[in-house]
């Protein structure tokens, strides 16, 4: 049973990284957590390393295709790694309860803003200035996805993909190949400080990687060729189910 949850859990994660940049530890940590009971900051742990090669094979995908520009993302990537160590180290004294039921609360939320505000890039593609306001809020949003991503575990993907469209201008894939690279880099260090503090279940993370991988490489390649409002129905639809069923399972083991 265990074997079997670790195997979904990493294959759907990998599928919404691969699809539209989105945490693999956004499906991993709520659904061990909630399903298997298990430590919350463990599962986290276990989220992020499985993030790194979910993130790794999307951003590989998304680079042969032409759709990762880092250069002018670089500002906010070093801020969301700082703040992603910090928000790692805090989260240790977060309560369990709240954190595992915060996890779910936030996955249902995802899927419902992919559905009634869809992601919408500049199918344009136009290059744009990286002026001296965008430098600052690239500060400023990589902070606060930073503490996201290490206190949490949500990785920060659909917060990037939200700041690298609206905020900087980047076209939607773009943006999403963009996110997954910074991911790469947030979810390794998140993962590493998660590890050095609490230690993992090697197992479960081997296990989890693995199938993690395996759908984040057939769904980047499916990504980089579907359209806006297919990549939003898809991911919204799913998101919205598993952490609705996530939140009820929830709610019924704890009355």
């Amino acid at each position: 049973m265990e074997y079997l949850v670790y195997i979904i859990g990493g294959i759907l994660a990998g599928i919404a990284t691969g699809l539209v940049g989105l945490s693999a530890a956004v499906i991993i940590a709520p659904l061990f957590v909630t399903v298997l009971k298990m430590d919350p900051y463990m599962a986290v742990g276990i989220a992020l390393a499985s993030d790194v090669l979910a993130s790794g094979v999307s951003a590989y995908a998304y680079y042969r295709n032409k759709n990762i520009h880092l250069k002018s993302a670089a500002v906010m990537g070093v801020a969301v790694v700082l703040f992603t160590i910090l928000g790692s180290y805090l989260s240790q004294d977060m309560n369990p309860v709240n954190l595992g039921w915060l996890l779910n609360i936030f996955l249902v939320v995802l899927g419902i803003r992919f559905l009634v505000y869809p992601v919408k890039g500049n199918q344009g593609g136009a290059i744009f200035k990286f002026t001296k306001s965008k430098f600052f809020l690239s500060i400023f949003w990589g902070a606060i996805i930073g503490m996201i991503s290490g206190y949490t575990g949500s990785g920060g993907g659909l917060s990037m993909l939200a700041v690298l469209t609206i905020a900087l201008g980047y076209d939607l894939k773009k943006a999403v190949g963009t996110s997954v690279f910074i991911m790469v880099f947030t979810a390794f260090v998140g993962a590493g400080s998660h590890i050095v503090l609490s230690g993992t279940m090697w197992i479960p993370l081997v296990i989890t990687g693995v199938a993690t991988l395996l759908g984040a490489n057939f769904a980047a390649q499916y990504a980089n060729k579907v359209n806006n409002k297919t990549l939003n129905i898809v991911i919204g639809s799913t998101l919205t189910v598993f952490g609705s069923i996530l939140v009820i399972i929830y709610v019924f083991q704890n009355i």
